[in-house]
């Protein structure tokens, strides 16, 4: 959750840089405090769908002490929730296979843990919820159609965003960044726009400007004073040395009820990820809160397969059943039993912490920030580029020989858990945490958790609704023989290794280990 600061006025007027007014707040102002500094940043970094260019925006990420960066032009397909090194990565894409558009967020440990809820919309527009104290924080990240895309597409865009706004609670921060491909140009028009703008405004710029008045936004880019070289977002291919072909298209809006706790936004030039966008970076002062989720304990039931430790559990386990004193109340017997396999688990299942080796190495890095370093130098920039692209193709076939031979190791040893493992790895196959939406019935996005549990109870009413009558069976027909002790003892038998335990978290691999079933 967030918690802003509102400037107090005996005056009435309201601060240029707008207040909430001193009119909507519910909680005394004089109370709020700033709690915690939060660096947000957007940039379009014309693709991430090229080996090591996620690893130079998490390298910028720690270098720049970003907390939140938004990414337009990710180019990643589908859309999912994966962790890389310490940071969280949640995209969403397109669904047709075609590596085009695309945006994602990339957010620090500390942010990672805060998430409340994730909604790709669609492949330029997605919203990602943080918890914060006393309020919540909702980012919408964009990437708008191109200038050479028909107006419509653009008019689609803001529908959209305009669907998710109408959704969030008005009492909370809200962001909408990313990159508009649109120029607001010099000087204030209204409330929305600030006096410092860059450059002159083209029709796309009417069109944002209407957008964040209709939405009671306002572009945080405008408000603050910096030199130009901390204004502009886009450098053209034509700029060169005596024609300077610069402009400012991609944004940071805030909701104006919220906008103080925005302390100051400006480009960073510097940054490099091999883009012709500059990053642009926001300051806000907001708390955060962090999200406890309830997680069970995994253990690694594939150690059992090892004689050893498959011969130690065994005796153990009996030992405790002998151990204990019988008793004729069966849920007394099964207690005993499942707290007799926690402590086994526990002792001999925990899974060994395999730190992954990431591919990317010291060398690559080193190169980066020199390529970094040499912005300026057109001719020696494409050298290290070069040079970077190289090596990250020799570390990416290191990394696979080095794969093939792990899959030779475990076929040699007939391990195929890890066998299918290893191949999803180096085939990209690999398992990620899916993210969707849910519409109603006339297609508007359903954000209310609540609101969500009544569409689902609506759906499953009617997927298993029956016309039909009750039928009370016959006890007698039904009924059928005593279950023996031996069938149980051959359903134990057939059950494969490795399978996951009911509610009582008695895996069938420790009741094949008990002496009294054999």
């Amino acid at each position: 959750m967030a918690m802003l600061a509102v400037k107090s006025t005996t005056s009435g007027v309201s601060p240029s840089l707008g207040s909430p007014g001193g009119t909507a707040t519910s909680v005394e102002v004089n109370k709020m405090k700033w709690q915690e500094k939060i660096s947000i940043m957007t940039w379009n970094v014309k693709t991430m769908n090229q080996e090591g260019k996620l690893q130079n925006a998490i390298k910028e990420m720690k270098r720049m002490n970003i907390d939140i960066l938004g990414v337009s032009e990710m180019r990643w397909l589908d859309s999912g929730d994966i962790h890389i090194e310490d940071h969280r990565v949640l995209y969403s894409g397109r669904t047709d296979g075609k590596h085009e558009y695309g945006v994602g967020m990339i957010l620090s440990k500390k942010i990672g843990r805060c998430v409340k809820s994730f909604t790709p919309i669609s492949p330029r527009v997605m919203l990602v919820q943080l918890k914060g104290s006393p309020i919540d924080i909702n980012i919408i990240q964009i990437y708008a159609p191109t200038a050479d895309k028909d107006d419509a597409e653009m008019h689609e865009l803001y529908s959209s965003i305009e669907a998710i706004l109408k959704t969030l609670n008005k009492h909370e921060i809200t962001i909408v960044m990313g990159d508009y491909n649109a120029k607001v140009g010099e000087g204030r028009t209204s409330e929305a726009i600030g006096p410092h703008g860059l450059g002159e405004r083209n029709a796309r710029g009417d069109d944002l400007e209407n957008f964040a008045i209709n939405n009671n936004l306002v572009v945080m880019n405008t408000w603050f004073k910096q030199p130009p070289r901390r204004l502009y977002t886009w450098k053209s291919p034509m700029d060169k040395p005596g024609k300077i072909v610069r402009n400012q298209i991609d944004f940071i809006l805030v909701n104006k009820r919220f906008r103080n706790s925005c302390i100051t936004v400006r480009t960073y030039p510097g940054a490099d990820i091999n883009s012709d966008h500059v990053p642009v970076v926001g300051v806000f002062k907001i708390r955060l809160k962090k999200l406890r989720k309830r997680t069970r304990q995994r253990y690694d039931l594939r150690k059992l397969k090892e004689p050893n430790i498959k011969q130690e559990v065994k005796l153990d386990l009996n030992n405790k059943i002998r151990i204990e004193d019988k008793s004729n109340n069966i849920e007394q017997e099964i207690a005993k039993l499942k707290k007799s396999v926690q402590e086994l688990k526990d002792k001999y299942l925990k899974p060994d912490k395999r730190k992954r080796k990431p591919w990317m190495t010291e060398e690559i890095l080193e190169l980066m920030e020199e390529r970094r370093l040499n912005k300026g130098k057109a001719e020696e920039y494409r050298r290290i580029q070069k040079n970077i692209r190289r090596k990250i193709r020799e570390a990416k076939d290191k990394e696979h020989k080095e794969k093939c031979d792990e899959i030779e190791f475990h076929q040699s040893r007939f391990d195929s858990f890890n066998v299918h493992r290893k191949v999803r790895e180096v085939t990209g196959k690999y398992r990620k945490n899916g993210s969707g939406k849910l519409m109603d019935e006339d297609g508007n996005l359903i954000m209310s958790t609540e609101e969500k549990k009544k569409i689902w109870k609506i759906y499953l009413e009617k997927l298993f609704h029956d016309e039909r009558g009750d039928v009370i069976p016959n006890r007698d027909e039904i009924m059928g023989d005593d279950i023996l002790e031996k069938e149980v003892q051959l359903a134990i038998d057939q059950i494969k290794h490795g399978k996951a335990a009911g509610p009582d978290e008695v895996e069938a691999d420790f009741l094949k280990l008990l002496d009294e079933y054999r």
